[in-house]
């Protein structure tokens, strides 16, 4: 998940805490308010259906119900209870049958506020004294305005916190990525700087901010690499020229010395040892440099579309101008049906010298006994496998093949430096492509390379 995405969410879940915060609130007050609204209006008229049993005169009794119809009217389920001295039998009756509990009652003898609400239904209980009498009035109505107005509230609040959320997220998003756009147009910039363009620098926006900082950072780590990179450069540049004249020189010298006929059996011998020495000091040293240019990318080789089959096919003519009796053999019969699946873009030499290299170790360290290479495609890699049945690597050393000068323990009698296989590797990984190695001491070894197919061909 991208940091923009987590912020936008994170933003959405901390705004949607403080609106149910907000939500609850709005509801517990407005049930709150509705509900003593109601009360109030119940205990209004219980009071006056109160004051009006107490009246002697039908009359006046009659005045009060009439004051309580003309300008209150009955509530839904409206019910009045009264007791009055003495009527024991009835409180108890009352008691049993309706649901309030202890300390309702407990409340009304002390004439303080009774309220109880069950099931839909608001019970008041009053206490009213008048000329010496007192009597108790139980009243009881359902709120059928009231619950339906905080019903609706209810789902309004419901329905405008998923409308909130989509809002909140939608401009989280908007708004994150607002904030990641200075980091993105870096990750475009760096993208594009590569070792032949390490002068271009990333633009400083003058924000005087977080964005600023890492904008000098890299500028500031692309001016070491570019140093870096011109020194290595000039050394790889440079000491191509300077070691081959004085080897040529060498090998001239001592190929002369052999060409003399008068000479000593011991220095004949000498001019070949210094002949062959000079021969290898001459690989070694163009195989390190080779080693260094694919390591900081400095060829300056163009990348073109190559197939994988004609690439395998070069390698193969290679190898037989090196190894002419050799027992390579490559498979054609897993080739993908789209011959665009066999398309890569890289560089022609480079690869060939990696898998060059990887089919000459395996004629070597097998004795030059058979060798197959296979092609094959997974649609969107090109796949080429390299299988020997040579001496095999031993399992606790295979991790170390790609170190420069390692060579495997059971390699003694066979010469090399161990420059091949880093080699291969670097080239490898330069073409964003991988290599996976299966082997087995005795029974051989098997490369396989994964390079990615050319864009183009999708």
């Amino acid at each position: 998940m991208k940091i923009q995405t987590k912020i936008a969410l994170l933003f959405t879940i901390l705004t949607s805490g403080i609106i149910v915060a907000l939500s609850v609130f709005i509801y517990t007050f407005g049930s709150e308010s509705v509900s003593n609204s109601f009360y109030h209006r119940l205990e209004v008229r219980a009071d006056i259906v109160g004051h009006a049993a107490l009246q002697e005169s039908k009359s006046t009794t009659s005045i009060y119900y009439d004051i309580k119809e003309r300008h209150l009217g009955d509530l839904p389920f409206e019910q009045h209870h009264i007791i009055k001295n003495g009527e024991i039998e009835k409180a108890r009756q009352l008691k049993e049958r309706l649901p309030m509990p202890s300390a309702f009652y407990d409340n009304i003898v002390r004439k303080e506020p009774a309220r109880f609400f069950k099931n839909d239904t608001s019970y008041v209980g009053l206490n009213i004294n008048q000329s010496g009498k007192t009597i108790i009035i139980l009243s009881s109505a359902v709120d059928l305005y009231g619950l339906e107005e905080i019903e609706n509230l209810k789902k309004l609040l419901i329905v405008g916190f998923f409308i909130s959320m989509i809002f909140v997220f939608t401009f989280g998003k908007l708004f994150s990525t607002q904030i990641f756009n200075p980091i993105r147009r870096i990750i475009r910039n760096v993208k594009g700087i590569s070792a032949h363009n390490l002068h271009q620098r990333l633009e400083v926006a003058g924000s005087k901010d977080e964005i600023d900082d890492l904008t000098h950072t890299f500028n500031d780590m692309l001016n070491r690499l570019e140093i870096t990179f011109e020194i290595q450069n000039n050394f790889v540049s440079n000491a191509s020229h300077e070691f081959r004249t004085p080897l040529t020189v060498i090998s001239g010298e001592a190929q002369l010395g052999l060409s003399l006929e008068e000479i000593p059996p011991a220095a004949k011998s000498s001019f070949e040892v210094i002949y062959k020495e000079a021969g290898k000091l001459e690989h070694l040293a163009n195989s390190m440099l080779k080693l260094a240019q694919t390591g900081f990318d400095g060829t300056k080789e163009q990348w073109s579309p190559i197939r994988v089959d004609e690439l395998v096919l070069s390698v193969k003519e290679a190898v037989d101008k090196i190894i002419p009796d050799n027992q390579v053999d490559i498979d054609f019969n897993h080739l993908p049906e789209d011959e665009a699946k066999l398309t890569i873009n890289g560089n022609q030499t480079l690869l060939t010298a990696a898998l060059s290299n990887i089919v000459l170790n395996s004629c070597k360290y097998s004795d030059n006994k058979p060798v197959t290479i296979i092609i094959s495609s997974d649609g969107t890699h090109s796949i080429v496998e390299i299988q020997d049945i040579g001496i095999g690597i031993p399992d606790r050393e295979i991790a170390q093949i790609y170190v420069p000068f390692f060579r495997a323990s059971n390699t003694e009698r066979y010469k090399g430096f161990g420059i091949g296989l880093p080699l291969a590797n670097n080239i490898i990984k330069k073409h964003n492509g991988t290599i996976a190695v299966d082997s087995q001491v005795g029974a051989g070894t098997s490369f396989k390379i994964h390079l990615p197919c050319s864009k183009a061909s999708f």
